[in-house]
């Protein structure tokens, strides 16, 4: 079962790629033509919407994952619904703010780590991705004033959202929250891009115990430049409940990192790496990742390489954990994506047994 099922999601992706160039050689229509006809009825929505509101989109969000560990006898899944809403919000004429809202229901079966935020198993969640009001009227004067539940500003995570997709960097392991509830001000001041946040430390659900809060911090160089830099830090007194995804536990809440991240650019190829150090309470800890990827600008299709680390010091010992991932994304139109990525553990801490892991997963929004 081990080598058999992870060969089984690599047979999946190729037959994938295979079905749809036949399907789009023998039909004659570009797949942009294929998902209009699909797609009808959403498209003459938005034609409406645009008539009654150019300011405002409605999309939709379905996936699928399928998730393959090595030594378990059956894969898991992540399935979620989800509803995206944008709108621009004037006063007297002028931009006044921005509306994000993103709920989706997430339903997890039998994964080989189930998050925390899940009662069970198999389980269904409300997850509250972005949802906040950006008064950006001033963001040519290089302020804006965010308000709500978004992204911690911290890192690669904070030019390159990896919401939803197989390719993670380190924020959500590392800090223990990826997104939360507050507030924050952000812009572009002498070239430089930065953002300073109080958030409330409970992640997903807005909760308050105790002294709870997210300080962070990042400035840094304008990104897509051939060479960009930031640099981030982090204090947090967290809840200690709502483990983001990929966390069967929840580390010690009080926390403190010092962060640097840099990306080299070069046409259709990119180096990106990140460094943290700090706490976990009394314990030291770092995480640190390398990544090399490459992007075809017509397609949008993604190849990458990632190798990542983190280690715990405590009194007596060091606990490291070493991994890689190769992974590729594939785009069969404008809205309709696959996904594989592949992980080996090369390392892993105390007594837990390396492997490998498969997941593959299909999205479509429209």
């Amino acid at each position: 079962m081990k080598t058999k099922s992870l060969l089984f999601l690599l047979a999946c992706f190729c037959v994938l790629l295979s079905c749809n160039s036949v399907v789009v050689a023998q039909s004659g229509f570009e797949n942009e033509s294929l998902e209009q006809r699909l797609l009808q009825p959403k498209l003459n929505f938005d034609a409406w919407l645009f008539q009654k509101r150019p300011t405002m989109n409605l999309a939709f969000d379905l996936n699928s994952r399928i998730v393959v560990r090595e030594g378990k006898d059956k894969p898991g899944f992540v399935n979620w619904f989800g509803i995206d809403f944008v709108d621009q919000i004037d006063w007297n004429g002028l931009p006044l703010a921005s509306v994000i809202m993103q709920a989706y229901a997430v339903q997890v079966v039998d994964l080989p780590k189930t998050p925390i935020i899940f009662d069970d198993p198999k389980d269904w969640e409300l997850q509250w991705r972005f949802v906040y009001l950006d008064f950006d009227g001033f963001a040519h004067k290089g302020y804006s004033l965010k308000v709500g539940h978004f992204q911690v500003p911290f890192g690669l995570e904070w030019n390159s959202d990896t919401t939803g997709t197989l390719r993670q960097y380190t924020n959500a392991k590392n800090l223990g929250v990826k997104a939360d509830w507050g507030v924050s001000v952000h812009g572009t001041r002498s070239g430089f891009d930065y953002e300073l946040s109080l958030t409330r430390g409970s992640g997903n659900e807005y909760r308050d115990v105790g002294d709870n809060h997210v300080i962070a911090a990042r400035v840094g160089s304008r990104f897509g430049d051939t060479l960009s830099w930031g640099l981030s830090y982090l204090d947090a007194n967290l809840t200690g409940q709502d483990a983001p995804i990929g966390m069967t536990s929840f580390p010690a809440p009080q926390r403190e990192r010092w962060g640097m991240d840099v990306a080299l650019t070069h046409t259709k190829t990119q180096w990106l790496a990140e460094y943290s150090r700090g706490t976990n309470g009394p314990q030291g800890v770092w995480t640190s990742l390398v990544e090399f990827n490459i992007e075809e600008p017509a397609d949008r299709n993604l190849t990458y390489i990632q190798l990542t680390g983190s280690g715990v010091h405590s009194e007596t010992d060091l606990n490291m954990t070493l991994q890689s991932n190769v992974g590729y994304k594939k785009y069969l139109g404008p809205n309709i994506s696959l996904e594989l990525q592949w992980t080996h553990d090369i390392e892993l801490p105390g007594a837990a047994k390396p492997g490998e892991t498969g997941v593959f997963q299909v999205r479509y929004r429209f």
